[in-house]
């Protein structure tokens, strides 16, 4: 079981190497320029930091992922 810290550090690092996965494979539509990819990556990085820090738990994707690296458990989004 993990600590709070160490599932906010898991979940932040999920969703810098998603971002970065995301840009390395180039799945954008032809249209998309670099340069918007790159705003898209940083804003990818930014909002990982934002989750390393907190600021991102009232989220309910991100607080199911720390609730799952917490606990083992991931909770549905809706009831049975």
């Amino acid at each position: 079981m993990k600590t709070l810290h160490e599932a906010r550090e898991s979940v932040a690092d999920f969703y810098k190497s998603n971002a970065i996965a995301i840009h390395e494979e180039n799945l954008y539509a032809s249209h998309v320029t670099q340069e918007q990819k790159d705003t898209l990556l940083e804003q990818g990085r930014a909002y990982a930091e934002s989750v390393r820090r907190g600021n991102q738990d009232n989220c309910f994707a991100v607080w199911q992922r720390i609730h799952e690296a917490m606990t083992g458990e991931c909770v549905a989004f809706l009831p049975h």
